[in-house]
């Protein structure tokens, strides 16, 4: 320490803090902490706004979907009154020479059950197109009763699924492969490659819709099976008619757009962003430990992008006909909401355009 009489040198830094005065170094330090603020700040905001602008327009984007998907019952009923009013315009010439129509053409107390037979009729029709189109394993009576309510389960279980019906019973080509003594397709096919690319073998497929072929594969017998997931085997339940409709979706998909199974033209790129979108929302949503129905999850659980987006869109007429119509649609609104709204605007019109 130092004495009374000794001189102190002080440095200039402590000489101007007991002046109360800021040396240069200390007013350098400062201003370069300014600019570093100032950068920060103007850097954060611009990174603020960026963010706050994409959260706006996909907050925009999903709210629309969401106003949307409130109104599925009402985009139901159209399609519903579209099919009653083909059936009805078919049947027209048969209708007009019915023995239940009297000659002066008066309305009769039995105009509804007319109503329900030309609905008969035009299923019936449908599903004859439909069975001559499906070749079954070692055929016999009762496999052919039973695929038949295959098709029959399919057309009734919403007006959704029996337009998709009606598509392929107009447009014609497609082979339906059917072995209904077990619930993979080995007796059918030794091995394919599943929509990942892998190559399996026929044992691990119940379904498979081969476009370049265009024929479809089904596993007919229902039950459990087990698959090894997570490091252990896990049960699952096979569930043809759902399956088959699953497959036949595939297929309209592969025929009406030409893009591989896609849902969407190739040059449509705006549909295109919304489904890929739509397949990461739904994709997230299961991975964050959303409870999904194992159709879903088994669509969403396919590897490559490709995989999962041509399985997805099939999950709704799969839904349909597992649930039935109400039940199947709440479901869909529930887990896939935005999915279930891309069906519904951009795949039904587009099957509708080509029936008309």
């Amino acid at each position: 320490m130092a004495s009374t009489g000794d001189t102190v040198q002080n440095l200039p830094v402590e000489e101007a803090v007991a002046r109360g005065g800021v040396t240069e170094i200390e007013k350098g330090a400062r201003d370069s902490t300014d600019e570093l603020r100032h950068y920060q700040s103007s850097d954060f905001a611009s990174l603020r706004d960026e963010i706050h602008k994409e959260i706006t327009s996909r907050d925009v984007l999903l709210r629309k979907l969401e106003e949307s998907v409130t109104r599925l019952s009402e985009d139901i009923a159209p399609v519903k009154d579209y099919v009653m009013a083909e059936m009805e315009e078919e049947d027209d010439d048969a209708s007009s020479s019915s023995s239940d129509t009297p000659e002066d053409g008066a309305p009769q107390d039995g105009d509804q059950e007319t109503e329900e037979e030309r609905n008969i009729r035009a299923l019936n029709r449908c599903v004859d197109v439909m069975m001559s189109l499906t070749e079954i394993r070692e055929n016999n009576e009762e496999k052919t009763k039973k695929v038949r309510g295959f098709y029959e389960k399919i057309y009734k279980a919403s007006p959704l699924t029996s337009l998709m019906l009606k598509f392929l019973e107009r447009n014609g080509g497609v082979k339906v492969i059917i072995d209904c003594d077990s619930k993979d397709i080995s007796n059918l096919v030794r091995g394919l490659a599943n929509l990942d690319g892998e190559k399996c073998a026929g044992t691990t497929l119940h379904k498979f819709a081969d476009f370049f072929e265009c024929k479809v594969y089904l596993g007919g017998e229902a039950g459990k099976y087990q698959v090894w997931e997570g490091l252990k085997w896990v049960d699952k339940y096979h569930d043809p008619e759902a399956s088959l409709s699953q497959s036949l979706a595939q297929m309209v998909m592969y025929l009406i757009f030409k893009n591989r199974g896609f849902p969407y033209k190739c040059d449509d790129d705006q549909c295109e962003k919304l489904y890929e979108k739509i397949a990461q929302e739904a994709l997230q949503k299961m991975t964050s430990g959303a409870y999904m129905d194992y159709l879903i999850n088994d669509a969403l659980s396919m590897k490559t992008p490709l995989g999962r987006e041509v399985s997805l869109i099939s999950v709704v007429p799969g839904m349909l006909v597992k649930h039935g119509s109400q039940g199947g649609m709440r479901t869909l609104q529930e887990q896939v909401p935005f999915l279930t709204y891309f069906f519904m605007q951009h795949v039904i019109p587009k099957m509708r355009s080509i029936i008309n």
